[in-house]
């Protein structure tokens, strides 16, 4: 009877010693950054529909591949605003799940609070006032350099900056776009992008009838610019919903 106790004991022990071993051996790390055009109250109310909180999970779901099944990860979102100026001064949120021995509950508000960060993010559009002008290629580039996952664009492609303004001659021919992004490259001076950069460009397009045939070379340009010239792996979505 006392070799059955203590082989009891012993393999109790055994088995509280493998529970207390809740470290993560392997973490997997995901980022995603929203960038926001807020050059116009129209642009703003269209961005934060489709930013809204179910379409944010959903977007989350098929971009991070995280699996729900307690794995171990960390998540960095960056939320920035394009806007008249190129600075680029996101707003950062991190959910991380390292530790095995987390109870479930405690993951689920954790996510909870990272949906909560992203709306108050979305409300904060609501105090920018409208602008003349989209530094769209300056702040993408420098989002792009930050990141390495998946930068979102959530814009109308439009650029208007001192020196490109596709309202009035959006590229529409490769020489066209070639002599646009040389004039853009030559006046903001970006940061080179790394040429093994696996950092993902996911343009969510919010556009008017009015503007459509701009819209439309806009993408074209965009393809070029990132894909072709800097190698990045660039997609179209017409609203978060064809995603």
């Amino acid at each position: 009877m006392k070799k059955l106790i203590i082989c009891g004991f012993l393999i109790g022990l055994l088995t509280l010693a493998i529970g207390c071993d809740t470290e993560c051996k392997t973490v997997t790390n995901r980022n995603i950054t929203i960038l926001v055009d807020a050059t116009d109250s129209v642009l703003i109310d269209k961005a934060q529909y489709e930013l809204r909180k179910e379409n944010f999970k959903e977007l989350l779901n098929s971009k991070l591949d995280l699996k729900d099944d307690g794995s171990c990860f960390s998540v960095n979102y960056d939320f920035g605003i394009i806007s008249t100026y190129s600075h680029y001064n996101p707003v950062s949120t991190e959910l991380t799940q390292t530790d095995w021995g987390k109870a479930k509950n405690t993951l689920i508000l954790g996510w909870r609070d990272f949906y909560e960060a992203h709306e108050e993010n979305l409300l904060s559009l609501d105090s920018i006032s409208d602008m003349e002008r989209t530094s769209l290629f300056p702040t993408l580039m420098k989002a792009i350099n930050k990141s390495k996952g998946t930068v979102v664009v959530v814009s109308d492609l439009i650029e208007n900056n001192p020196v490109v303004n596709f309202y009035k001659e959006a590229p529409a021919t490769p020489e066209q776009m070639e002599h646009v992004y040389q004039k853009m490259m030559g006046y903001y001076l970006p940061d080179k992008i790394n040429p093994n950069s696996k950092t993902e460009v996911l343009f969510v397009v919010l556009s008017e009838p009015k503007n459509s045939g701009v819209v439309h070379k806009a993408r074209a340009f965009w393809r070029y610019a990132l894909e072709e010239n800097l190698g990045l792996n660039v997609s179209f979505a017409d609203g978060m919903s064809t995603l």
